[in-house]
């Protein structure tokens, strides 16, 4: 009964609960970690060993017979000194912005200005279960997040939607769609140090499985602790282009595996994610859904080495806890990536006359790429990037420093894409949380603010690693170097 109890709990954490709040525009993701702010030396291992054993969520679970209401609302306000104002001259085409011709370039770096940004985030989980007379337990989730007025990911209201089974020795098996461990656990990690959006939702890999089969086993004990093992296999619909009479190679049937890992004993947490994808749509923001290629439109002479973009990531990260004060979060990250060039998706368009020519047909360009070059061939990247960071907790008050360095990747390519750049994020940050509010024992409040600031390498491009060049931050490192910013804001869990 209890194995099967640990399970149920650490089968829905990574993805149900607000956790600590951001600190800075660069954080904007909930899930995290198990926090011990109370704790006495006399019970402080037997504890944080439970707790990171069971991904136990800090949120305030409401059940109400077999249903479980959890969640989370945040509001935060952020100001930069540095940030960019959107795009100059804006187009589908070379959405990187390195490519030229065209003369001029297309979505280049604005000027930069102060800026005020406002954020509201909210998600909502709701699980039924039971739990027979022999341990086994069915059961079910639906988790729906959103960011502002939309979706917090792209045409993804639900991030979860799945139903399965677990065994108190086979372990438990899910099926449906679910969001994936590279984001949530890294997200996990990141975000009570402020750092969630440039560890968790940059690199390779993708945050939501539109449709997915999940096995785990049980808890293992070995001599140094415990460990568990956990294996996803995914797959997407096949995309066709928005012309599909320019389809020279079609589609291919996107696929992905995901496998994770944890380890922990009495002062330690340790995860290992391995994720590969084929004939996903290829980016760097980690958390976006698992979207199929659209094949080649462009044909052999500007697609000339054409195969189904391939991408991969290992992350191997960790949490210290030194006693109930201290403890030390890191991480290491490898991303890998075949490269895409972009499609152009010939097609009909409205008609109209360009310099004195009537033009009735153009490229749609609804397929971007990755890492494409001015000599239209895929390049191979690998990227490597890594993050560190502190806390400390006193009372009802918790103080943090971090960052992550995103490095110079290795390709070989004849255009600038960003691999020569990199990108050092910062973030100090202090949150309190407000026991004294009434309705404080049915959710859990806090308060907190913070200072951040981004520091490029070079003038130019941002790094592989980086979905854009406005990314995590505000501020375009083609038009500036750095960028400083500060963070107010309040968070509810309920």
């Amino acid at each position: 009964m209890q194995l099967s109890s640990a399970w149920r709990r650490s089968s829905f954490a990574s993805t149900r609960t607000g956790g600590k709040p951001s600190f800075a525009p660069t954080s904007d993701g909930p899930h995290k970690l198990p926090r011990e702010t109370t704790l006495n030396k006399h019970v402080l291992s037997r504890s944080l060993a439970a707790a990171m054993v069971l991904l136990a969520s800090p949120a305030i679970a409401e059940k109400y017979g077999p249903l479980e209401v959890v969640g989370f609302v945040k509001d935060e306000y952020s100001v930069c000194d540095n940030c960019a104002d959107g795009l100059v001259n804006p187009s589908s085409f070379d959405p990187r912005g390195v490519l030229s011709p065209p003369d001029p370039m297309v979505n280049q770096g604005s000027e930069t200005k102060e800026k005020g940004v406002n954020l509201f985030l909210a998600q909502l989980t709701l699980g039924l279960s039971h739990e027979f007379d022999n341990a086994v337990m069915i059961e079910a989730k639906a988790s729906g997040r959103a960011r502002n007025s939309g979706p917090d990911i792209f045409g993804n209201y639900l991030i979860d939607l799945y139903a399965g089974a677990t065994h108190p020795t086979l372990g438990s098996l899910q099926v449906g769609k679910m969001s994936s461990r590279s984001w949530t656990r890294a997200d996990s990690f990141a975000y009570p140090i402020g750092l969630s959006s440039p560890w968790a939702e940059s690199g390779a890999g993708f945050g939501v499985f539109p449709e997915a089969l999940r096995y785990a086993t049980r808890e293992f004990e070995i001599p140094t602790g415990r460990i568990r093992f956990e294996v996803t296999a995914a797959r997407a619909k096949k995309r066709d282009p928005l012309n599909p009479e320019s389809t020279v190679i079609p589609p291919p049937q996107p696929r992905l595996t995901e496998i994770f890992v944890q380890y922990s004993n009495q002062k330690n947490l340790v995860e290992l994610i391995f994720q590969d994808s084929r004939g996903g749509r290829q980016s760097s923001f980690s958390k976006g859904a698992f979207y199929g290629s659209q094949g080649d439109t462009n044909g052999p002479a500007t697609s000339p080495d054409y195969q189904p973009p391939t991408e991969n990531v290992t992350i191997l990260q960790g949490t210290y806890w030194h006693n109930e004060r201290w403890k030390v979060t890191y991480g290491l990250k490898r991303s890998e990536w075949s490269g895409q060039q972009q499609q152009c998706d010939f097609g009909p368009v409205e008609p109209e006359v360009v310099g004195g020519i009537l033009v009735t047909a153009d490229c749609f360009w609804d397929q971007p790429g990755f890492n494409y070059a001015s000599d239209f061939r895929m390049h191979h990247a690998i990227e490597w990037d890594g993050m560190l960071g502190i806390g400390y907790t006193r009372g009802l008050w918790e103080f943090t420093l971090g960052g992550v360095r995103m490095n110079k990747a290795y390709t070989t390519t004849p255009t600038e894409w960003g691999q020569s750049n990199t990108a050092t994020f910062v973030n100090l940050g202090v949150y309190r949380k407000i026991p004294e509010l009434p309705f404080a024992r049915y959710v859990r409040a806090e308060v907190y603010g913070g200072l951040g600031r981004v520091q490029f390498g070079r003038q130019g491009p941002a790094p592989l690693s980086m979905p854009s060049n406005l990314a995590f931050g505000g501020a375009d490192p083609r038009v500036t170097r750095s960028n400083n910013s500060m963070t107010l804001g309040f968070n509810l869990n309920f």
